[in-house]
């Protein structure tokens, strides 16, 4: 497949395509968006051939494949074939590697170009948080996933309602408790944990002893519903009873149960570890055990909608030890207005931001700090979501203000991704939010500096790829004239291929639906130095996410003998006679090596005239007995020169093309004169050095094979130049 890929031919190609239409968005240049499955016609393919390949059914049979050829596009060279006893898929794999195909791949549907689907929940306080959720993508998202009840989400906060109708259903159940029977059932040094744990018990610094016990839950009676008394003198006693219920309420409220507000996973499992009490405040003792306990119950994500002016190295430690444990860390950052507060501020926590309301989606904030610090922002002002009112029976729902309510909306997303993309990494799952983000304005004060808005829509769509895995080359080949590279990559990815020793840039490709890649590129666009290419891949996802491999391949030398004799550059590695014979092609009878006086004679089939040895830069004559002409083709190998002797000298020459003036000044004083052997005229041009000056050879070329005359000995005759610094971007690429 060549680098640039052509245009389609629709007149050419509708009277055999199955055009059932593919959903695309365009990327990178007009390349259609990769789907998250390929749908393609069952049993076809779509490919082409070479130039000067004639035979698609021969073709296929040399990779072991039977074609069933159904129809040809004139204009493009196009085939449509079945394939039977393989899929698609690697039937496209296998037959693009062959090197007289340009390009092999499914049947893949196309489908009209139309808006992303939208889910919109039925729940009837929905419409209260549309204007929010909209903004968001949120029904985009929802139409993609809703989430997974797999996905443990561990919410460090206060208290949470486990029985409101609308947070009941996504509350986590640990599987290896058996409830209320005095014994920790599964050994993780907790008795009756069955749905979280409560580190703060009586309330924290009225010298009450601590208290702790396995309910995280608000209910009547129950120290965690508050005792109507305003311990911390804000003037709202028990003014952050709900606080849990909220941000579990805008994570994982169940959506489209006709039951109050929709948060944003709706199906997704909410690990409460209490760790403040009714005022909002607690100790970092009981922080530093909430995450070693979300940490050691498998939590996949950590929500602490927390925030304090003091670093410890107690809560640092147990925050680190979680990030070291692969688990996605979402932090608020605080309502000061200016710095990011800690835990969110640590490296490796994702400390989330509040934008304005509903008429300012892009301004920050008047409580939300400003960036640097801020990752990302999601909105945190005027957010209807649940409560908790232990007097009624009825459920309780509230709008609240603060970026603690701005991180579980970022966690809610995380979960999302979790579930369309379970294998994907702690960075990973990080990378995806931030860039799939909505760029902000920085604004006069820097308020954002960099800083995108949630955006789920965007986001699902992006986690339906496959995830991100490093790319391999399969394949790689030099000959008849191209360089062929094939291999897999995560669909989408973008592939820059370079020989960065020689600054040689080839030019990129986009791996296909399935994953795969395949480029040809000419080698006649190569300096002709170059004997060797050291390719390396970077293949960069859709997602940013970059990886890199490496590989070396040999360049052909290709020379057509004809009947008789020819004179030859021996370009491939130091050999032996045997060697050199075994290389050139069987009707080679003949070959004399010149060793500064005296031939060096071999005789095929002759044990007792045996070529000693053919050496890099060697020039030999070879004799084909044959009617008609032979190609052989060397690997070539760099050399770093020769020391020509006193006399005649039958070497290749290693630099570039141009004039034997040229070549004699590159090698030395020493040389007297230069003949090239013309094949076709059976005659040679010559070069002398010495004044008058004679010149009947008017251009060498890389690699020819020329006597030489030394006045002397120990004149150098350059070799072949490997790492040519020569930097051919903006070359032509493909054929």
């Amino acid at each position: 497949m060549n680098i640039e890929r052509q245009p389609v031919r629709v007149a050419a190609l509708l009277g055999f395509l199955l055009i059932l239409l593919v959903v695309t968005a365009g990327v990178d240049g007009g390349r259609p968006a990769v789907a998250s499955a390929a749908p393609h016609a069952p049993g076809e393919l779509l490919f082409a051939l070479s130039d000067g390949a004639a035979d698609p059914v021969g073709v296929a049979a040399s990779v072991g494949m039977r074609l069933q050829l159904l129809e040809e596009a004139g204009a493009s060279g196009i085939f449509r074939a079945r394939v039977d006893g393989i899929a698609p898929v690697a039937a496209a794999r296998r037959l693009a590697a062959h090197t007289a195909v340009r390009f092999a791949e499914p049947n893949y549907e196309l489908r009209v170009a139309q808006a992303p689907a939208a889910f919109t929940p039925n729940d009837p306080r929905y419409p209260e948080q549309q204007w929010f959720w909209e903004l968001i993508g949120a029904p985009q998202a929802w139409a993609i996933s809703q989430g997974d009840r797999a996905i443990v989400v561990a919410l460090l906060d206060g208290a949470v309602d486990l029985d409101h109708p609308d947070i009941a259903a996504n509350v986590w159940t640990n599987d290896g408790e058996i409830a209320g029977n005095g014994v920790d059932d599964d050994g993780n040094g907790y008795v009756d944990d069955l749905h979280g744990y409560d580190f703060v018990g009586a309330f924290a610094g009225t010298g009450d002893p601590l208290g702790e016990d396995s309910d995280p839950d608000v209910a009547v009676g129950d120290p965690s519903a508050g005792d109507g008394i305003d311990q911390d003198g804000d003037g709202m006693p028990d003014g952050a009873v709900g606080h849990g219920t909220s941000v579990a309420g805008l994570l994982a409220a169940v959506g489209n149960d006709a039951t109050g507000v929709a948060g944003v996973a709706w199906q997704v499992s909410v690990m409460p570890v209490r760790v403040t009490g009714p005022e909002g405040d607690g100790f970092f003792s009981s922080f530093v055990k909430a995450m070693d306990y979300a940490v050691a119950n498998d939590a996949d994500i950590i929500n602490i909608s927390l925030a304090s002016s003091v670093i410890t190295e107690a809560a640092q430690t147990a925050v680190q030890s979680a990030l070291d444990a692969g688990i996605v860390v979402i932090g608020a950052a605080g309502n000061t207005g200016f710095n990011v507060s800690f835990p969110a501020g640590l490296d490796g926590v994702i400390a989330v931001g509040a934008h304005g309301g509903e008429g300012s989606p892009d301004t920050r904030a008047s409580f939300s700090p400003r960036s640097p610090g801020v990752d990302i922002v999601a909105p945190g002002n005027g957010l209807l979501t649940t409560h908790v009112t232990p007097v009624s029976v009825e459920p309780a729902y509230t709008t609240v203000v603060g970026t603690s309510f701005s991180a579980p909306l970022v966690s809610g997303a995380a979960a999302l991704v979790l579930a369309l993309r379970p294998e994907a990494s702690a960075d990973e799952v990080r990378a995806l939010l931030l860039a799939n983000a909505v760029d902000l304005p920085d604004g006069a004060d820097q308020d954002w500096d960099g800083a995108g808005r949630l955006d789920l829509g965007v986001l699902a769509a992006a986690a339906q790829l496959p995830s991100p895995f490093a790319p391999s080359i399969d394949t790689v080949r030099a000959e008849d004239g191209a360089l062929r590279v094939a291999g897999t990559a995560q669909p989408g990815s973008t592939i820059l291929l370079q020989d960065l020793n020689a600054e040689l840039e080839f030019g990129s490709i986009v791996a296909q639906i399935d994953g795969s890649f395949a480029f040809e590129y000419s080698l006649n666009l190569l300096p002709e130095q170059l004997a060797t290419l050291d390719i390396t891949a970077t293949a960069t996802s859709p997602q940013g996410v970059s990886e890199v491999v490496a590989t070396s391949v040999v360049l052909p030398y290709e020379i057509t003998l004809v009947p008789g004799w020819n004179l030859v550059p021996w370009v491939a590695v130091d050999a032996s006679g045997e060697e050199a014979f075994a290389s050139l092609p069987p009707e080679v009878t003949r070959v004399f090596r010149w060793r500064g006086g005296s031939w060096d004679v071999g005789l095929r089939g002759n044990s007792l005239l045996q070529l000693d040895a053919a050496l890099t830069g060697d020039g030999l004559w070879v004799w084909l007995d044959s009617e008609g002409p032979a190609l052989w083709r060397q690997r070539r190998a760099p050399f770093s020169g020769v020391t020509l002797r006193n006399g005649w000298n039958l070497v290749a020459w290693g630099g570039p093309s141009g004039s034997p003036d040229a070549a004699a000044a590159a090698s030395s004083a020493l040389v007297q004169a230069i003949f090239r052997w013309d094949a076709v005229n059976g005659t040679y041009s010559g070069f002398a050095a010495a004044t008058p000056r004679s010149n009947g050879l008017s251009m060498i070329g890389h690699l020819d094979p020329l006597w030489v005359l030394v006045a002397g000995a120990g004149a150098n005759w350059p070799g072949d130049v490997e790492a040519a610094a020569v930097n051919l971007t903006g070359f032509a690429s493909g054929r």
